[in-house]
């Protein structure tokens, strides 16, 4: 059995970072992307979007939340 308060340190900044990423594709999939990428030009920058984006945030969400930081 894996021990969730021994893989997630939320005192951790990357811990962090990596839950809000999950949650970021958790919502992607959600709204159901369907387009595998998605790039619009606004004002305020570029946004990307669609599935490719949505599986490197899942990728590096769960490094994020499962790796310990040295220090």
């Amino acid at each position: 059995m894996i021990n969730l308060k021994k893989l997630i340190n939320l005192k951790e900044s990357s811990t962090k970072t990596g839950l809000m990423l999950l949650g970021s594709a958790a919502v992607g999939l959600i709204t159901g992307n369907s387009e595998l990428v998605t790039v619009t030009l606004g004002e305020s920058g570029a946004q990307l979007g669609g599935i490719v984006p949505m599986v490197a945030a899942t990728v590096i969400g769960l490094w994020d939340t499962a790796r310990k930081e040295k220090g």
